[in-house]
Formats: C-alpha cells, structure tokens, sequence
C-alpha cells in the first residue's frame, strides 16, 4: 500500500533512524550504565529480552504466513475469531450437593456463564493431596437434580471427573437421552488425564493401563455418537502452579498429548479420531506477554504434532485457567487484579475455554459474590473492551510475534528431550521432571525472598490490617455404602471399546448408581500394580511469607500485641523519609510492628527511647551522612544500656561496616538483603518462631 501524498510532509519530519542510532542514544542517556544490565532481561524460560523490536526481527517467521484458523493455528483456532461464537465462560462451580449445585449453576448461566466447569467428587478412595470436594453424584436421581431446568443442548459441560470420567460420562448421556435429547447436539469435556494426576498426586486412585482403557473407550464412543464432546485431557497448568516455567508447562503438555495419542493408537483409535477431542488446559500467569506467547504456540506445537501423524491441523480446544502460582490469601481483593490481567491475556492469546479464579479461590472458597466479579470480567473483556470482535488482537505486535517463536522453539526442545528420554512417563517416574521443575520454582522463590520479583500485599506493600482468608467449613457428605446400591454393573464388551460405554448408560438409566458403575469398571480387567512418583508439589509464591505472617499473628494472639520493631529515626524526616518508610514495609512483609512514629535529634535522645522500649529488635534510620557520626557512639550506647537488643542499620555500610559492627550493630537492612530470611532471623529472635 502506497503512503498517502498527504502524509508525506508529515512523514519528512520524522526522518527514519538505524537501531544502531537509537542504541547509541540510549546508552548516553544511561550516562554510563550499563546498557546490558538495565535494559536486556533473562526469563525463567532462558529467552533473553531485548527493550526494544523491529520488523526485522520477525521478517522471517515461519507462523506470520498463516491466516487464522489455518495451517499452525498460531492466530486463532477459527478463521473469524471469536466473531462466530466468543470464548466460553468457564467458571468452575465448587459444591458438594447437587441442589446446592443447581442453584449456582442457574445463577451463574443467567449472569453470562456458558460453559459448566464442574469439578465431581470422587467415587473411589483418593490419593493424598488429592484437591478440594467436588460435586457428589451418585445416581441418574443425582445428576437430574444437578441439572433440573438446564438447558443441555444449549449449554458446554466440562466435567472435572479424573478417573471416574467413564462412569460421570454415562450418568450425563443417560441424562441426556432421558430429556430426549440426541446426543450428538451435546458440547463440553469428560476430563480423564492420568499422567497428570500422577504428576499432581505422586500416584493414582486406578491403574494407569486401565484409566488408558477407558480413556479410549469413552473417545471411540464420543466418536461415532457425540462428536462435540472433548475425551483427550491434557493438563498443562499442574506445571505452572508447581512454580514451572512457560516453556515447561507446554513442553510436558505435548509431551504427554503424544503420549496418549500413541498408548489411543495401540487400542485401535486412530491419531485423527484422537486429535478431534483433545482439551489442552493451561494455566494462565502474571507474565502478561510471555502468556500471550505461550498460550499462541501451544497450538502451533499442537499442529506440528498433527502433522508428524500425517493428520491436517485439527480445531484443538485451548482451555486456560488463571494462576493459583501468584494468588494470596493476605490481601487478597489484589487477587482480583491478577485475575484481570490473566484473563486480558489469554483472550488476547485466543483461548476456546477460560476459568477466572475468584478472589478466594486459594482457600476452597467461592461464594456468590466472588463468582460473580470473576465472572462479570468475562463479560467486560467481552461486552465493555469488545475483544470478541477483534481477530488475533496480538498479531503483528513485533514483540509477541518474535516472543511466540521462541516459546514455541524452546518448548519444542524441552518435548523433544522428554521423548528421547523415553516419553513424559518416564521423564516423571525417573524424576527428572520434577527436578526441572523444582529448579525454576526454587529459582523464582529466591527472587521473591529477595524481593526482586514482587507480590503486592505480601513480601512488597502488606496491609496489616487486613485479614487472612479462611477456608469454608465443609461437611462431608454420607458416601454411599455397598448396600445401598440399586443394582450391579458386570460389563460384557471390551475395555476399550465404544459398547463399554454404551453398556455404563444403559446400566445408569436403569438405576445403577456411580459406586456400581466405577465397581462394575474397576473389575474388567484386573487391577494393575500400582504406580507411585514424586509428586509435583502445588505450590503458591506467597506461601513462605504467609507462615511468617500467621507466627506473628499466632504470638500476637498469645501476648496481645504483635512482634515489635522501633525504628530509631535521627535527624530531620525530610532527609530519610523514604528510607524509613522503605524499612518498615521490608519487616511488615513479615508481620511486625514497626513503630516509626518519633523522630530523634541526637544520640542520647535515641538511646533512652531504646532503653525503655518493650521491642527487643531496633532499626536506625537517617542519612549516610548522619550515619557518619552517628552510627558508632549510637551503637554503643544501646549495646551499653541493653546488650539484648538486636540493633540493625537501614542502608549499606560500606567501608563502614567492621567498625559499625565492632561498635555493636548485629545486621543491616538494605536492597540487597534477603527479605525472607533476615526477617525469619528476626522473628526467631523475637521469639515468634
């Protein structure tokens, strides 16, 4: 396209620069810094960031070729976007009972819900750590009031199910038929990942050889019956919130996808019948662009491991879930901004399926207030920022062009190593997984000690004043007994077949209740050895931080005051002010008191107010300049009034530092300090710990 004649004086103005000139003006204006340091980051992905992208920097870009819905699906499952038919709002409904359940799900379809994200109680005994309590189905009676009023054909089922997807999967269909329904007009997802509960828990509640059996009956049924349903689950995001890297959340995600479309291939399903229900579920974190990224390869890695089984492209369903990783219990309404800017990134991404996390996620919680702002954010990304009437709005952004690429490239190797490894089972049993894992986690939660990665309301800006969230009390409803149940399930066709499937319907609809089902399932074939790994720990960014905070809370509960810190100003506020203020949220991030509310003009002055305070740890706060002179006379006063005292000095010591400690100082408090554990020293000191 030529330039218009009326925007060629404009344009004269604005002569074109080389990125060698802005590179080189850069630098003057660093006067001296250093270029690589300030302005070029490293990512836990290893990709090296640069401040600023040209169009040469993706010039040649194999995915930039591809329109939407086509070829590596980079921009889009679908060729119009989300103009056809918007993302699903995909809101996971947390309760035990099934009229409680129905209530919650009217609600939240009449306030823009579209898809139910129902995680289901388990029928057999669960593994340790297994999650929170899901919805008790128990029979056809169950399930109908579960979903009495709702719209089936109308309306996406995602069924968070596990191991007992077939028998939930035949209480649905029966459902189903029993409105009249056909079931191929049927949408949603029976959940059956194995490898990443085994990745979750460290073992599973049924053999992995026969989950696989099931797993491939229940496909070859949705197949050749209800062929809108998803039966291929893979679970990306027990990665991401085990404190896993972008790269390595998608990398074990494809390794596992293939996986399953091998172990599906050797039960007589084809990779193309396999591919067409597959569910890619991801989670979505605080990087905003890195998820962008990520969540864009993933189905350009999808496509590339269609192609290798010599089946097109297929429309895989992107399902994306906000971070449990970075989410607080302290603080926590600043959850509700995270989740805003996860969600703004994976609708800019293109995901088919998101889950907001409420506010109160983290604790089990979730009631009608939280749901309904996590789920209202659908509907202003939607209704209020008009993202479904935008195609790829990420693409031709040069740096989330080039930034997809990489991603894709580096999880591309990271599955790669997996397979020569012998596959994602393997790389789990052997442990290398988890220990790639561990490393990013450990790598980020040094950072977050350190403070140089930040979570607001927790190791940065605590508001003490604030309360911890709770988790709900939950009781436990009666599990059905052995004689209650209606009648038996002994099921007569193949384990890996359709009619396995068709034979657990015909049994529910004809009053079989889901412990005969799971029974009738678990006996055909016999039970395998069982499997047991190292799990991967599920793990939250704030945690460390949100046990220092509950001992400070627990001893001020015991001594009626909470662990205290005077902090000794000298001089005129205006010549520390942000120091101090700096000090005292370094030591609130772990529960103290600090009480800086008196400024003191000389020594002596400082020195009574030490000698009288209840606070056995004391920070002295003023100017380098003041420090000078009054650091070492400070220090020894103190120490000569009260040698117990734990005496720190806010800001770098310098050339200072052995005279100021001779003098009696014990610490220093300054931006290259451990956070977490200098404040861990101190609590233990204080005699919180």
């Amino acid at each position: 396209m030529s330039t218009p004649v009326h925007a060629e004086p404009l344009l004269a103005e604005f002569p074109e620069h080389t990125y060698e000139q802005w590179h080189q003006a850069a630098e003057q204006l660093l006067k001296g810094a250093s270029f690589e340091k300030l302005l070029v980051s490293k990512t836990y992905e290893d990709i090296t960031i640069q401040p600023l992208y040209r169009s040469d920097d993706i010039a040649n870009l194999e995915h930039r070729k591809h329109l939407p819905g086509s070829a590596s699906h980079v921009r889009g499952s679908h060729h119009g976007g989300f103009l056809k038919t918007g993302w699903e709002v995909s809101q996971e409904l947390v309760t035990r009972c099934p009229a409680k359940f129905n209530q919650i799900a009217l609600t939240g379809l009449h306030g823009g819900q579209t898809e139910l994200n129902i995680p289901v109680a388990g029928l057999t005994p669960q593994p340790a750590g297994a999650s929170g309590p899901g919805l008790v189905l128990r029979n056809l009676t169950s399930a109908g009031t579960a979903l009495a009023d709702i719209d089936l054909g109308a309306i996406s089922c995602f069924w968070r199910a596990g191991s007992n997807a077939l028998p939930v999967a035949a209480l649905y269909f029966a459902a189903a038929q029993q409105r009249g329904l056909n079931l191929a007009g049927l949408r949603g997802c029976f959940e059956n990942d194995p490898i990443g509960d085994l990745a979750r828990h460290g073992s599973l509640d049924a053999g992995l050889a026969k989950r696989l059996d099931h797993l491939a009956a229940l496909t070859a049924f949705a197949n050749a019956n209800a062929p809108h349903i998803q039966t291929l689950v893979v679970q990306g995001d027990v990665y991401h919130n085990g404190g896993g890297s972008a790269t390595q959340e998608l990398g074990y995600a494809i390794a596992t996808l293939v996986s399953y479309v091998d172990e599906l291939q050797t039960r007589g399903i084809a990779p193309a019948t396999a591919l067409q229900h597959v569910r890619i579920c991801l989670a979505v974190g605080s990087d905003y662009f890195m998820e962008i990224a990520k969540l864009r390869a993933a189905r350009w890695l999808v496509s590339k491991v269609a192609a290798a089984y010599g089946v097109a492209s297929p429309n895989i369903h992107i399902h994306a879930s906000t971070s449990r990783w970075n989410k607080t219990t302290y603080d926590a309404h600043t959850n509700m901004l995270r989740v805003t800017a996860e969600a703004f990134a994976a609708v800019v991404a293109g995901v088919d399926s998101l889950h907001i996390g409420p506010y109160d996620e983290g604790v089990g919680g979730g009631d009608e207030f939280s749901r309904r702002i996590a789920r209202n954010i659908h509907i202003i990304l939607r209704e209020e920022c008009g993202l479904d009437h935008v195609i790829d709005p990420a693409g031709g952004s040069n740096y989330i062009e080039w930034l997809t690429d990489q991603v894709a490239a580096k999880s591309w190797a990271i599955f790669q190593d997996v397979e020569q490894q012998g596959g994602i089972l393997a790389g789990l049993e052997n442990g290398g997984i988890q220990a790639a894992v561990g490393g990013v986690c450990n790598a980020k939660l040094q950072n977050i000690r350190r403070r140089k990665d930040k979570v607001i309301g927790c190791n940065m800006y605590p508001d003490l004043k604030g309360k911890k969230l709770t988790p709900p009390t939950i009781t436990a409803p009666h599990a059905p007994s052995a004689a209650a149940s209606s009648c038996g399930f002994q099921p007569q066709a193949s384990s890996t077949s359709a009619a396995l499937v068709a034979e657990a319907i015909a049994a529910a609809s004809n009053g079989a209740s889901t412990a005969d089902l799971a029974a009738g399932l678990q006996a055909q074939p016999p039970a395998a050895p069982a499997l047991t790994i190292a799990a991967i720990p599920q793990r939250r960014a704030a945690e460390e931080y949100e046990a220092l905070r509950d001992a400070s809370a627990g001893f001020a509960g015991k001594t009626g005051t909470p662990p205290a810190i005077l902090q000794l100003n000298i001089g005129p506020s205006g010549r520390y002010r942000l120091r101090a203020d700096w000090t005292a949220s370094f030591f609130e991030a772990a529960g103290f008191a600090v009480d800086g509310s008196q400024d003191f003009s000389n020594v002596e002055e400082a020195t009574r107010a030490a000698a009288f305070s209840k606070a056995s740890i004391a920070v002295v706060t003023s100017d380098d300049a003041t420090y000078q002179e009054t650091v070492a006379p400070l220090a020894t006063a103190i120490k000569a009034a009260r040698p117990d005292l734990t005496l720190l000095v806010a800001g770098a010591p310098g050339e200072h530092e052995a005279a100021w400690r001779a003098a009696g100082v014990d610490h220093f408090v300054n931006v290259r300090s451990n956070n977490y554990e200098l404040n861990q020293l101190l609590l233990a000191k204080a005699g919180v710990l």
